[in-house]
């Protein structure tokens, strides 16, 4: 019997412990946010690389380099998009020449001129992108001297 009630306050003293014990620490939760909640079509990809390679240029203008930019705009007409009905429109493909001006523009200019040159191609990027596809913007903003 002294056995049995042994037993007994073990196996009580055993679960009261359990409830009263701390849960331990779950892990953390991993988060992540997402960067791109579509597929990155060719061109998303292509815009990304162009920004890229706008900062460069923009950090070596603000160093007195002379530079130039690398992407190939004519791409922004045949890359594959995200959705096409935003780059099959009259607008797109004027902003998108109007771009093509502007670069070129860019790499005939003189070095005295280079940052203002630069600035009005940046501006031909937020223009189109007012009208086409407005989330970039706010990237875009940074590639403006005064930022």
């Amino acid at each position: 019997m002294k056995l049995w009630l042994l037993i007994l306050a073990v196996g009580a003293f055993t679960i009261l412990l359990s409830c009263v014990a701390e849960k331990p620490e779950e892990s953390p939760k991993i988060t992540t946010t997402v960067q791109s909640p579509n597929e990155d079509s060719e061109l998303a990809l292509l815009m990304r690389f162009m920004y890229d390679d706008m900062y460069r240029v923009k950090s070596e203008l603000e160093a007195g380099k002379r530079a130039s930019l690398e992407h190939d705009p004519k791409e922004m007409f045949t890359a594959e998009p995200t959705d096409s009905a935003q780059v099959s429109t009259e607008s797109y493909k004027a902003f998108g020449q109007a771009y093509i001006a502007a670069y070129n523009t860019f790499h005939q200019a003189e070095q005295a001129n280079l940052k203002e040159h630069f600035e009005v191609l940046v501006h031909s990027c937020m223009t189109c992108h007012q009208t086409t596809c407005p989330g970039p913007m706010r990237r875009i903003q940074n590639l403006y001297f005064d930022n």
